[in-house]
């Protein structure tokens, strides 16, 4: 068994290096210059801690679809995979609000139109028989 199918199997192991990624992505262009703003910090952190997770969701459910092979599992793997879109797009808005829009579509609308996909997609996975 390789290294990396050692780790993700163990999940304990890839959902704390999947934290440590997720901060230190975040750590020079998000984190360090809103440290001491206060409640701001606890908002950011709580979208650094959404990517976390979502970036765990998807290892796990991309692993489980390499060893499966289910299209259940395939779709799972791309709602996550949105889910980590919509979390970057949210911390981008947090940490520098009223600077990036696309046009007229703020980042907000942006994440909120990558959750409703999700959604969208974990609901067709549902329905969806293999």
């Amino acid at each position: 068994m390789s290294t990396f199918e050692n780790l993700v199997e163990r999940k304990g192991n890839l959902f704390i290096i999947s934290i440590f990624a997720a901060i230190g992505m975040m750590l020079l262009p998000v984190i360090l210059p809103n440290l001491f703003h206060g409640f701001h910090m606890a908002h950011i952190s709580l979208h650094i801690a959404g990517l976390a997770l979502a970036i765990f969701l998807t290892i796990s459910t991309l692993y489980a679809y390499v060893k499966i092979r289910t299209k259940r599992l395939a779709t799972a793997t791309i709602a996550f995979s949105m889910f980590i879109g919509a979390e970057i797009f949210s911390i981008i808005e947090v940490a520098w609000p009223y600077t990036f829009y696309l046009d007229r579509i703020t980042m907000s609308e942006i994440s909120h139109m990558l959750i409703i996909g999700m959604l969208g997609i974990f609901s067709i996975g549902v329905f969806k028989r293999d």
